[in-house]
């Protein structure tokens, strides 16, 4: 009887591990997803918001495009995007067609680009490129910290070349690792 017993038992712990393995198999990670968005709201001239306009993204690297349309509100939003280099197209009845170039999907941040489109026709084109379309200052949320491009970690001279030695160009580090008043231990790099 006690070797049955051994036996139930063991099987038992396979079976619990295994029930264990599968329930924490879908709790959602709470880490960075790895994702970027782009998203904003198509304007006029006159700062009134645009429906119904067509907006293309196309991944500059890839070759990959996304269209759709604004709401009622003139918004649109791409969401779940690889991060890297895209290019947007938005075309309306009775306005210029506008291309933004060179817009840069950061990691676990939604790039604002809205546009003001002019009055003309469909054949004209106005391009521009994304840099001069970034803000100063961050209106979208509470958070502090920047993204850094790939062409900025090349250009800028890191010892050793320890890309973690970038955590110190944030706002409210310093150069030991401490984050906003807590200790150097109390932060998470990824």
């Amino acid at each position: 009887m006690s070797q049955l017993h051994r036996y139930a038992g063991a099987w038992m712990r396979q079976v619990a591990l295994l029930l264990a393995l599968a329930a924490g198999s879908f709790i959602p990670a709470l880490a960075q997803s790895g994702a970027t968005g782009i998203a904003g709201t198509v304007r006029d001239e006159q700062g009134r918001v645009i429906a119904g306009a067509t907006v293309t993204l196309a991944d500059a690297d890839r070759g990959v495009t996304r269209t759709q349309s604004t709401d009622n509100n003139g918004a649109y939003s791409f969401n779940n995007l690889t991060t890297g280099r895209y290019n947007l197209a938005i075309e309306a009845s009775g306005f210029k067609k506008k291309i933004v170039e060179n817009i840069q999907g950061l990691v676990d941040k939604t790039t604002d680009v809205s546009v003001a489109l002019e009055v003309g026709g469909a054949d004209e084109v106005v391009t521009v490129s994304a840099n001069s379309l970034e803000a100063v200052i961050n209106t979208q949320n509470a958070s502090l910290g920047n993204n850094f491009v790939e062409q900025q970690i090349k250009q800028l001279p890191l010892e050793g070349r320890n890309v973690a030695a970038l955590l110190s160009l944030q706002p409210g580090v310093t150069a030991d690792g401490y984050v906003a008043g807590g200790r150097s231990d109390q932060a998470n790099v990824t």
